[in-house]
């Protein structure tokens, strides 16, 4: 590790955008101005203006040779962008150029009923619209489309099944009545295919019949994802030309490949549109809602499983539709990806980039920009497609806090690597303009808030988006132009930015910032699923959306230790010191393999969480009463909550300050500023982010005292002699303000006790009545008491070690949770008395024993209860009380 100098891989990189060929004076001026602001690694990417018949022209392998000679000599490592403006896979159109077979291929579907007379049933296909591509303006229809529109050829028939109108109860009353279909009409817009009226009765008098149909679009310059030939071509075409012209510098200077959104274009048709709005299909959920790439591998042995993807076919629904994704997702992971990983490997470079991202610019992974069903690119299935990475990377719009380094990070730990590389770029937001107009008015203060947020989440390294070649337009007509314009191509062009003079500083922390962090491991932790299995049967209408959302955002934001796992993770055992596991709407698992190793966690001293839908399906076969049964035991269990809907922050903080979390230095949560541990050897490394225009105080808590700590400073790459650590440190961090510590043990230290979490064995006494078992994080009107006002009495008991007490005389009482007034007892003597928060005080010496202590709280609600019920707060104790060891406080 390299604090001070950070190396090419930590200190940020940048696309460099070509709008042209550029001259030898100016690859050498622009290379002097990129290391110069501080970037040590960079992509070249051919844009939109930059003319497409040129791309991978002589001139421009010329200048892409020339280049790497120029970095080479100024020590700065390449990438190489693989595509012509973006969407990997094409290079340029060359990839389908003469292969016709290549183009992009997709699957349509559409109902139609029985008529009168006995007439054939007839289904159409039309009025075919590239949803993803309309956003594109015309610029980028005629950089998609031969001729700006999709053209339609080669139908064929998938699939036709017969089946009642309306609900479906049981699979068996679908018919295939595949043989008996015939395509009587075909156009480049679309096709029409009949079902003798005969065949769609043996479904039943009142039936009708859905048609699977795929084309070939023979406008479209995108391949199809789905055939290993046409990544191989695409290497042909795209990636050989440039490693010839490379020569040797192919794995020296230029280190790596990058993908960037690679997909079939997202297509919907008007019988698409009517069928969903059908008054049957309204209450329906998971269906998709765009086209799916085709080939023939992707079709089932049983036909009958695809009606399952345009509604529901009774009990086995969500399974068909697991199966299906399943096969589709791999289908196309490994034709594309794995072809591409292959050719990396034999040439020594790794393999980078990102896919369409759902959860690009939200913390939802159902929050989609480019399609409205994700599952149609690859299935959704990111941790599948970066076994084929070498270095993971995802995308990141704006510069508000999202998931996108945290998802990256996650992936890439499960898969035996570090950090990920975030690509940052910038949409316009203002109203009235479109979203490629960009963020002129980004400041870089702003750039750099978003980039130590990524680097606290698991970036290893920031890829900008981007340095510019020039900002004037090389295509005829292309001034004033969204996309062929470079001032309106997704600015900004930092080296255009009157702050790029400051960039330097800027470029100098984030490198910094990520070999501190990245020389340690993160701490494990909370495991938090992302529930694939849900996404293929519910898709992106699902609940399980808005729970995985709340969890990592409130998880990121308090600081608390956590990672993104796959059902793969938990069946093979979550990784050591894994103290939580978080469901967040998982409804549908793989198979009761997943759901015995969630019972051996929790029986192994681990925590289940859980809110929204409870798992009750199995994709391979069905879990009926005993999956609800079993997982029903766990989250109602002294190790265990549900939330049927999204839990309140407070009772999140109740139950997550209950789990004992692995031994290091903490950092108390502060609203407003991101905290991020890493552990290195005995050593906790903190790096903390005040994100407020306020200043702030964090307190820093060591687990062993004496202690020392240095400061690591980020804007100069220096750090400072060690210095002893007596008590607990609170941090005065200022606006903006980015503080990185290390914390180890001094010399002699000992331990700090542990924090004691009250959290069961309590009685109540309120009302006249004594329960024994009660909750503390919910109030006393949620556990039988809804109208009642007035005083409850908390008692319960705790032991202390007397060694304990003797090396650590003051302890302090805390209770996070008040409704709405306390007083408090320690062994008959009263320690505390509040009328308001915050309700915590030091516990006077002599107070606690060495052995059994007993704490009574007595707790004052408001009148509500009795008076106006419905506007009343919780009463009583909402959150576990706390003793622990009280460690002075200093201001540094």
């Amino acid at each position: 590790m390299s604090f001070a100098d950070p190396d090419h891989w930590h200190a940020p990189a940048t696309y460099w955008f070509w709008q042209r060929v550029p001259t030898d004076q100016e690859i050498r001026e622009q290379l002097d101005s990129l290391a110069a602001a501080g970037f040590r690694s960079f992509q070249i990417q051919a844009r939109l203006s930059f003319p497409r018949r040129e791309y991978l022209g002589e001139a421009y392998l010329a200048a892409y040779r020339r280049t790497a000679e120029e970095a080479a000599e100024r020590g700065l490592l390449m990438g190489i962008y693989d595509e012509y403006n973006w969407l990997s896979g094409h290079a340029g159109g060359r990839t389908v150029e003469g292969r016709d077979e290549l183009r992009e291929r997709h699957m349509f579907f559409s109902s139609a009923r029985a008529g009168s007379g006995g007439a054939p049933v007839e289904c159409a296909v039309d009025s075919i619209t590239a949803q993803d591509v309309e956003y594109l303006l015309q610029p980028g229809k005629e950089w998609v489309f031969d001729g700006g529109s999709p053209r339609w050829e080669d139908w064929e028939i998938v699939a036709a099944l017969a089946h009642p109108i309306g609900a479906i109860t049981d699979e068996t009353y679908i018919v295939d009545v595949t043989d008996e279909a015939r395509l009587v009409r075909t156009g480049p817009d679309g096709c029409v295919v009949s079902v003798p009226a005969e065949a769609v009765s043996r479904a039943g008098l009142d039936a009708e019949v859905t048609v699977f149909t795929a084309a070939r679009c023979a406008s479209s310059r995108m391949i199809n994802y789905l055939l290993p030939q046409a990544a191989e071509r695409f290497l042909e075409v795209g990636y050989e030309p440039l490693a010839r012209v490379l020569g040797g510098h192919l794995g020296t200077t230029v280190r790596y490949v990058f993908f960037d959104q690679p997909h079939g274009c997202f297509y919907h048709w008007r019988q698409l549109h009517e069928d969903l709005r059908a008054p049957e299909r309204r209450a329906e959920t998971g269906h998709v809602t765009a086209s799916l790439m085709y080939a023939p591998s992707i079709v089932p042995e049983d036909r009958r499983v695809l009606l399952s993807l345009s509604r529901r076919v009774g009990p086995d629904t969500e399974a068909w539709r697991c199966a299906f994704f399943e096969r589709y997702a791999d289908a196309g992971i490994d034709a594309f990806f794995g072809t591409l990983s292959a050719w990396c490997r034999a040439h020594g470079v790794a393999l980078s980039g990102h896919e369409v991202l759902g959860y690009v610019s939200s913390w939802d992974p159902t929050s989609t920009i480019i399609t409205d069903d994700p599952r149609t690119n690859f299935g959704t299935d990111y941790f599948a497609l970066d076994r084929w990475r070498d270095m993971t990377a995802v995308d990141a719009r704006n510069d508000h806090p999202q998931l996108a380094a945290k998802f990256g990070d996650s992936l890439a730990r499960a898969h035996g690597r570090s950090g990920c590389l975030v690509e940052q770029y910038f949409a316009s937001t203002t109203a009235g303009s479109h979203f490629a107009e960009g963020a002129w008015e980004l400041t870089l203060g702003r750039l750099r808030a978003a980039t130590v947020r990524h680097h606290l989440l698991g970036a290893r390294q920031l890829l900008m988006h981007a340095f510019w070649l020039t900002d004037a337009p090389s295509l005829p007509d292309g001034e004033g132009q969204v996309f062929t314009d470079p001032r309106l191509d997704f600015p900004p062009g930092v080296n255009h930015e009157p702050w790029f003079t400051h960039h330097r500083s800027f470029a100098e922390e984030s490198g910094r910032l990520s070999e501190f962090l990245d020389a340690a491991e993160p701490l494990p932790g909370i495991a938090l699923l992302y529930p694939l299995r849900t996404s293929w049967a519910g898709g992106p209408g699902h609940p399980y959306g808005k729970h995985f959302a709340f969890w990592a955002e409130y998880l990121a934001r308090a600081g608390r230790d956590f990672r993104i796992v796959d059902e793969q993770q938990i069946r093979s055992g979550l990784a050591p010191g894994t103290s939580a596991l978080i469901l967040p709407g998982a409804e549908v698992i793989e198979d009761m393999a997943t759901m015995d190793a969630v019972e051996d966690f929790v029986r192994a001293g681990g925590t289940l969480l859980a809110s929204g839908p409870l798992p009750r399906l199995l994709q391979h076969r069905d879990g009926g009463d005993k999956l609800t049964q079993r997982v029903q035991a766990l989250v109602t269990g002294v190790r265990g909550a549900h939330w049927p809907q999204v839990p309140p922050t407070a009772e999140a903080d109740s139950r997550l300050t209950a789990v004992p979390g692995p031994r290091a230095a903490t950092a108390d949560a502060v609203p407003g500023v991101w905290t991020t541990r890493r552990t290195l050897a005995g050593e906790t490394r903190l790096a903390l982010f005040n994100d407020t225009a306020e200043r702030q105080l964090v307190t820093v808590r060591p687990t062993t005292l004496p202690a020392a700590i240095t400061w690591w400073d980020p804007a100069t790459g220096r750090t400072s002699e060690p210095r002893p650590l007596t008590e607990a440190l609170t941090l005065a961090l200022h606006p903006a303000e980015l503080s990185c510590v290390s914390i180890t043990a001094g010399p002699g230290a000992q331990d700090v006790p542990e924090t004691r979490v009250l959290d069961t064995g309590w009685t109540l006494s309120l009302a006249g009545r004594e329960l024994t078992g009660v909750d503390v994080r919910r109030g006393w009107e949620r556990q039988g008491f809804p109208d009642i006002a007035g005083e409850g009495i908390y008692t319960t008991r705790f032991t202390l070690g007397p060694e304990e007490l003797e090396h650590w005389p003051v302890w302090e009482l805390v209770l996070p949770g008040v409704g709405s007034s306390a007083r408090a007892e320690v062994n008959g003597q009263q320690v505390g008395d509040w009328g308001w928060g915050p309700f915590n005080c030091p516990l006077p010496a002599g107070v606690l024993t060495g052995g059994m202590n007993t704490l009574t709280i007595t707790v004052a609600s408001t009148a509500a209860n009795r008076y106006a019920p419905d506007r009343g707060e919780p009463s009583g104790l909402l959150s576990a009380p706390l003793v622990r060891p009280r460690l002075a406080q200093s201001y540094a």
